[in-house]
């Protein structure tokens, strides 16, 4: 059965927007003072959430698919060590351009990117390089977790398109349901987004819980997240990116910092092998 997206889909401003940029530094992170992190509550309403996600499933020939984790060169395999949900992959730059529309206008800041070592490395700073938003990658995730799924920490690796031309530096991801919008089964209970400490630190963790029609974003970058275990119910979201090109706009002048001492990594492992009692 085909699904055609309304064409008032979205068309409205955000229902209740409210835009908190995650301070790492006042989380018990403070490795990540420098790192992009921001939250947009309201974006969608839950009646859009659903739209979205009914579109997805009527698209989907072979319904939700077991997700796969990347392994480089294009290729995908199956580790449910380390991801366990389910998958649905949706292509639609009409879809993604009418989310960006109403998300773009509250995060300027994201909009051209000069001397951001933190977030696209040292070598495009170096080079006085200018990176321009152009667009939603037009592939959306639809990811579906049920109580005992997961996907355990890691950092989202970098998209580059077939043509080089543009590269992804920023996760979108779209919240669509919780606790109070689920329609069936058991309440929603665990599955946060966590930040991690540096080094896979367990100690130390922020959460997001997830909330219907809210918007995550943040740096692709060296930035150890996961979707933490679901105790029940079932969880859904969307995730896509953020795509960049570069321009002949030649950005400010940047140097490298001297590195910070840092603790050799025999010291941090043999205090974390105390604390475990090993």
């Amino acid at each position: 059965m085909s699904f055609k997206i309304p064409q008032d889909f979205l068309a409205g401003p955000p229902p209740n927007p409210k835009k908190t940029k995650i301070a790492f530094e006042d989380t018990g992170l403070p490795e990540y003072e420098n790192k992009y992190a921001t939250v947009l509550d309201g974006m969608l309403t839950a009646d859009e959430c659903r739209t979205l996600v009914f579109a997805a499933e009527n698209q989907a020939l072979k319904g939700w698919e077991r997700a796969m984790v990347n392994i480089g060169n294009g290729q995908q395999a199956m580790y449910e060590d380390q991801r366990k949900c389910g998958r649905i992959i949706y292509d639609s730059q009409d879809v993604v351009d009418r989310i960006w529309e109403r998300v773009k206008g509250f995060v300027p800041e994201l909009q051209k990117l000069q001397a951001q070592p933190e977030v696209t490395g040292s070598g495009p700073s170096m080079r006085r390089e200018t990176w321009e938003l152009t667009r939603l990658n037009e592939r959306m995730r639809f990811l579906k977790y049920e109580a005992g799924e997961y996907f355990k920490p890691h950092c989202d690796g970098m998209y580059e398109t077939p043509d080089q031309r543009e590269r992804t530096y920023y996760t979108l991801h779209l919240y669509l349901n919780d606790t109070d919008t689920q329609t069936d089964g058991e309440p929603l209970e665990g599955g946060a987004t966590t930040f991690w400490g540096m080094n896979y630190d367990c100690e130390r963790r922020f959460d997001f819980a997830p909330k219907t029609g809210s918007i995550l974003i943040f740096q692709q970058r060296s930035l150890i997240h996961s979707g933490d275990d679901l105790i029940r119910g079932t969880k859904m979201t969307m995730r896509t990116e953020l795509m960049y090109a570069r321009t002949e706009e030649q950005g400010p002048e940047w140097k490298a910092p001297k590195p910070k001492s840092r603790v050799p990594r025999t010291k941090w492992l043999k205090k974390r092998r105390e604390q475990a009692g090993i």
